[in-house]
């Protein structure tokens, strides 16, 4: 019988039992046709899953269903066709065609696949964890070179946008020379015009209430004389003069406060621990006397004790200004409750303010919140009552207590104002 072995890697050949092969074939053809398809079921277990196969291809030994794949097809034509043996070297596997029967009454093809042997199984192993690690380090420096400057500029983005004017991005994306280090020049610029914009903004805030604040105190003291000189003539004019003169005072002292607390001068002190449960009942029991006035009433709903380590007048004024709005809006004999708890599992505490006013329209819910803005109101003279600062300086009281505010309307309409408060201190 002629022999040829085709060309093997990894110097697969000199491991290759083509005796013990060669032996096994011998022994399933005379089994075969000693015994027919029942003397092959002998087969010794070590003989590398053979096949016996005869000279038109058919599998005398193989399990029913089982087909042939192209490859083992292509190897046992070659074989047959030949009378040669062929070999075929895959990276876990070797298939092994070889003719056998040669002095019995017909020809066959035995099929075997051996296995590779450890030291190349061991190598193919090591290979694959060499190409693995490769591949590893080349994603961790394609991450490291685009997805982290990214990630860097969409963190800054992120803090910028909630109003951390002084966000920048990495110091070392806006040295990169290609795309991504322009973006990042540019969006440090952009900051820094912004942040420029706003700090202008803010100190000519401060400046006009500052020096509006001087020609109203002489206002008021010259309308206190003409008051008193003038007799009861001109009582009523000068009245209206007063009431109108307070009313830009007013003003002008939310305008500093706003000014004081977006600038952070407000915020120079230290904070201090105090009872949240107890604010709200002092703030309670303050606006219910305007409430009286106005046939309105303020109650307190759900009552938990809580601390905050905080700016307790500050946030008086922001729950002030919230129940100030709410009696505004509230409808004739109606009433603004408000509630303080504990969000279960968390450290954060709620204070809820709500009244049964006309509510406010869809997409207002944030830009009620913004210095100016008024609301449309059924009752002109609660419209007129705002100055359109109460919320605005309410959102920076909160912040400054490392909260933050919202407004919603409710399931049964009214408007819904939560002051959420993070990080509590403890639990009376």
């Amino acid at each position: 019988m002629l022999s040829e072995i085709s060309h093997l890697p990894d110097n697969r050949f000199q491991h290759l039992p083509l005796s013990e092969l060669r032996i096994c074939a011998n022994d399933a053809v005379e089994n075969y046709e000693d015994g027919g398809p029942r003397g092959l079921q002998d087969q010794k277990p070590d003989c590398y899953n053979g096949i016996l196969l005869s000279s038109q291809g058919a599998a005398l030994t193989d399990p029913p269903g089982r087909k042939l794949s192209p490859i083992e097809l292509g190897l046992v034509k070659e074989a047959e066709g030949e009378a040669k043996v062929v070999i075929r070297a895959l990276p876990i596997k070797t298939y092994v065609a070889l003719p056998a029967g040669q002095d019995s009454r017909s020809s066959y093809i035995y099929l075997a696949t051996v296995p590779p042997p450890h030291a190349l199984l061991l190598s193919h192993v090591i290979r694959l964890a060499y190409l693995v690690l490769i591949a590893g380090l080349f994603s961790a420096l394609l991450t490291s070179y685009l997805v982290r400057p990214i990630t860097r500029l969409s963190f800054a983005a992120e803090q910028f946008g909630k109003g951390d004017l002084k966000a920048r991005v990495h110091p070392s994306l806006p040295k990169r020379k290609d795309e991504l280090g322009e973006l990042g020049r540019t969006f440090d610029q952009m900051a820094a015009n912004t942040e420029s914009l706003v700090d202008r903004y803010r100190d000519f805030l401060a400046h006009a209430s500052h020096e509006l604040g001087s020609p109203l105190t002489r206002l008021n003291i010259a309308l206190a004389l003409a008051k008193r000189n003038a007799g009861s003539q001109l009582e009523q004019e000068l009245s209206r003069i007063r009431c109108e003169a307070d009313r830009l005072s007013d003003l002008v002292r939310e305008l500093l406060l706003l000014a004081r607390l977006e600038s952070g001068n407000e915020l120079s002190r230290d904070r201090a621990d105090f009872d949240v449960a107890a604010l709200v009942e002092e703030a309670c029991a303050d606006a219910s006397l305007e409430a009286q006035q106005l046939s309105k009433s303020v109650i307190v709903g759900k009552r938990e004790q809580f601390h905050l380590q905080g700016y307790r007048d500050l946030l008086r004024r922001a729950i002030d200004n919230v129940l100030r709005n709410g009696l505004r809006f509230a409808q004739t004999n109606g009433c603004v409750q408000i509630s303080c708890f504990r969000r279960d599992g968390s450290a954060t505490g709620i204070i809820l303010i709500q009244d049964d006013g006309p509510g406010i329209t869809a997409g207002q819910e944030k830009t009620i919140f913004e210095p100016f803005v008024t609301l449309p109101s059924r009752d002109s003279e609660a419209k007129a009552a705002g100055s359109g600062l109460g919320l605005a300086i309410a959102r920076q009281a909160v912040l400054a207590n490392n909260g933050r505010i919202s407004a919603k309307n409710g399931a049964d309409g009214g408007l819904s104002v939560t002051i959420e408060l993070r990080s509590i201190t403890g639990i009376v």
